[in-house]
This record gives C-alpha cells, sequence and structure tokens, in this order.
C-alpha cells in the first residue's frame, strides 16, 4: 500500500491510497488544476483514480471535487448523511463499500457537520474531529498506518488572535484535535502504528516543530512520523 499526502491543511485537503492496483482519492479539496499539478509533480496521475471519498462538506476539501469529476469521470462518494449536493458522478454510502473491489471503511468523526474518516486495508485518515470518537478509538488498534489530525497547540490557540467564540468552537468537542490529544491517542490505541503522518495542521495556532515535539514528548514507541505540509505537496509514503 502506498500513501500520498498531496494537500492538508485548513488551506485544502487531498490525499491519495493505492491499494491492490486500486487509486483512490480521500478529499479534493484544492483546485483541481492545483490537484493535478501536485500529483503530476510526485509522479501521480488523475487519470488513474477509481475514485474520489469525501469526508465532509467544508470547502477545504470538496473545492475541486466536481471539476475532476467531470474532466476525468471520476466517481464521488458521500455519505448519506451529508448537508451538501454535488453535481457528477456522485454515489451515497451508508456503511462500507468497495472501490473496485477495495472495501472503503467509514468511521464516524466528530464535526459541525455530519463527518467521517476512513479506513482503508491497514490505513486510516482522520481529521475534523474535535474529540476522540468510540469508533476512531476502536479502530485505531488495527492501523498499521494513519494520517491523523494534529491542529493546534492548544496554549497557542488560547494565547492567540482569533476571538473567543472560534476558540471556544475549535477546543469543543465538534472542532479539531489538539497535538496533545492526537499524540495520546497514537500512544494510547496505535499499538500496531509502523507510520504516522501527522496533518491539518492551522496555520495559526500550530507549527510544525511544536506538533513534532509534542509527538516526541508523548508517543513512547519507535515510529516513523512525519508533519504534513499546509503549502505544498508532502510525498509518498509505502507500508
Amino acid at each position: 500500500m502506498e500513501v500520498t499526502v498531496i494537500a492538508s491543511g485548513s488551506n485544502g485537503n487531498c490525499c491519495l491510497v493505492e491499494e491492490k492496483g486500486v487509486s483512490i482519492l480521500i478529499d479534493a479539496g484544492k483546485s483541481g488544476r492545483e490537484i493535478e499539478r501536485r500529483m503530476n509533480s510526485l509522479g501521480k496521475s488523475l487519470e488513474n483514480v477509481d475514485g474520489c471519498i469525501i469526508t465532509h462538506g467544508h470547502t477545504d476539501h470538496i473545492r475541486g471535487a466536481e471539476v475532476i469529476s467531470r474532466r476525468y469521470g471520476i466517481p464521488l462518494y458521500v455519505s448519506r448523511q451529508a448537508e451538501f449536493l454535488l453535481s457528477g458522478a456522485v454515489k451515497e454510502f451508508d456503511g462500507n463499500f468497495k472501490i473496485k473491489g477495495v472495501e472503503v471503511k467509514p468511521v464516524l468523526t466528530s464535526h459541525n457537520v455530519p463527518s467521517s474518516g476512513f479506513v482503508i486495508g491497514k490505513f486510516g485518515l482522520f481529521t475534523d474531529t474535535g474529540m476522540v470518537t468510540p469508533e476512531m478509538d476502536s479502530a485505531m488498534g488495527n492501523l498499521n498506518a494513519v494520517l491523523l489530525e494534529s491542529n493546534h497547540d492548544i496554549e497557542m490557540l488560547r494565547n492567540g488572535r482569533y476571538p473567543r467564540f472560534l476558540k471556544n468552537w475549535i477546543l469543543s468537542d465538534t472542532g479539531h484535535l489538539s497535538n496533545e490529544t492526537a499524540s495520546s491517542l497514537i500512544q494510547n490505541k496505535g499499538k500496531n502504528l509502523s507510520l504516522v503522518l501527522l496533518g491539518h495542521l492551522s496555520g495559526n495556532n500550530n507549527t510544525p516543530q511544536l506538533a513534532e515535539e509534542t509527538f516526541e514528548r508523548i508517543v513512547k514507541r519507535k515510529i516513523d512520523c512525519a508533519v504534513c505540509s499546509r503549502e505544498k505537496e508532502s510525498g509518498s509514503w509505502g507500508f
């Protein structure tokens, strides 16, 4: 299995998972042209994508979805509970489903709109969640690799320039995961993990150094860890 992080952050999210000859995008939160450019720079092509699954309807996750669906004939897989509409080849899911024989398992997350993470094989992606849901907690122990939200440093957020209502939402159970919560989940439940990708970092309330330092302080096992870039494609990892 290979995972390629094309974009990760509140300014856009897109991840490519390749398993058993099947290529699956998770989210398309950059413009179609930018997703195409970044994938090509990593030796990947939208022409080979078999489906794009959507975590939720915020713009930083669906910005380019309709364009790539129309341009490349890529089916879009959207939860039946979703509170947004997309045009193109849209397929609804309500539970586990398959894309060309590869099973995709939605995992409930906790955000201010209906949202989910996904497990594909031994890889999981969980972002845009204000808490570790029971479903996430249960899924973590079976994974070899994960892309997990590590959105903010709590003190940096509390002392930052955001208005109080926004700080309170980010810290709430329907907001975003902190560095501490993400790393604690990995330490406590990620017993089989060999690769951790920390993603969806805030541009105002976190830094890659803080996310990495928190991981190194809390996680007591040897696990390969990389912090995904907000500004460019992060790269590919096989496991």
